[in-house]
């Protein structure tokens, strides 16, 4: 386990034979090492960088080029595919969600995707469709043999958290692809502006797919300072949701993280974008400590999702009353 983040905080775990390009099934040696770096990283940091996982870099690329297609559309072409209440797809303006109740304004736009039948700007992004296909599928077998590594490294059955998730991408589970836009700021900011507000994850783990031009930050939590959390190339940010935590009792954790403005101009005045695949268990999945403790009260996938999105959304306008 190699460390390269600059503060020496999120630790880098080669993903050797587990990557998704390596053809056949890893050695269990190859499974207890990556199960035991994870495993380290989950419980210390609640963040890791994953490099070798196999995702074609032309893969991402398409995907990110789609993702920018549509955001630099004419803004009544993107309202024509505002998000959905009932779904949680579709597109989000700036300042429709806020994952801090503290900020002022959060100074992003995104697109949520949860099914692949669910409308898409084909007339006007028509490659949007397949390369969120391709990515999704990337994403999901990458995911499984986290989750397997995982399990592995807390002396479980090897399949419990994949069996928890057998309904990734369909009917009954929340999963979700967002694509995520951080327009420049041309004006000066305001005050208590940002570009995402301090917050942790919702689900059981988030694969970030990263530009160069920085503003992710992650908060020590032996020092409660913030961290920068850069892209490095050829790898994948892996972080640890709230059901997670709750699932291994505070084992793992759920770190929280916040993006923030950069204050050189030259990188204010360019779009910061990224792809978030959030991993969540299927709805009705109760997420109950596995260790019997009640450090943490059962709660249902689909109860613990829509709480923490009508905070995230709460205002006069967002139909949740």
């Amino acid at each position: 386990m190699e460390y390269k983040n600059s503060k020496n905080l999120i630790p880098t775990v080669d993903l050797g034979d587990l990557g998704l390009a390596h053809e056949g099934e890893p050695s269990e040696r190859e499974w207890t090492r990556v199960a035991k770096e994870i495993t380290d990283a989950f419980e210390k940091v609640g963040f890791v960088y994953l490099s070798r996982h196999g995702i074609p870099d032309g893969r991402i690329k398409k995907l990110f080029e789609a993702s920018a297609a549509f955001f630099n559309l004419p803004q009544q072409d993107k309202d024509k595919y505002s998000w959905d209440l009932e779904t949680y797809c579709g597109y989000v303006p700036v300042n429709r969600e806020k994952l801090n109740p503290t900020s002022v304004s959060e100074v992003k736009e995104t697109y949520n995707i949860k099914r692949a039948d669910e409308p898409f700007p084909d007339e006007a992004v028509p490659e949007f469709r397949g390369a969120m296909r391709d990515f999704v599928d990337s994403c999901e077998r990458l995911a499984s043999r986290i989750l397997i590594s995982m399990a592995l490294g807390l002396d479980i059955h090897r399949n419990f958290f994949v069996d928890a998730h057998s309904r990734v991408f369909r009917e009954g589970n929340s999963t979700a692809l967002r694509m995520i836009n951080y327009p420049p700021i041309i004006e000066e900011k305001l005050p208590n502006s940002t570009r995402c507000g301090p917050h942790t994850d919702y689900g059981t783990l988030t694969l970030l797919f990263q530009d160069d031009i920085g503003g992710l930050q992650v908060r020590d939590q032996s020092t409660g300072n913030w961290v920068d959390a850069g892209a490095i190339p050829g790898t994948v940010l892996v972080n640890i949701g709230d059901l997670m935590q709750f699932w291994t009792s505070g084992k793992f954790t759920a770190t929280e993280h916040r993006v923030i403005i950069p204050v050189e101009e030259d990188l204010r005045r360019q779009s910061r974008r990224s792809i978030a695949f959030f991993l969540n268990p299927d709805d009705d999945k109760v997420i109950s400590p596995l260790d019997g403790s009640s450090k943490f009260d059962p709660v249902t996938c689909e109860e613990y999702i829509r709480m923490r999105i009508s905070q995230s959304y709460a205002g006069p306008s967002n139909g949740l009353e």
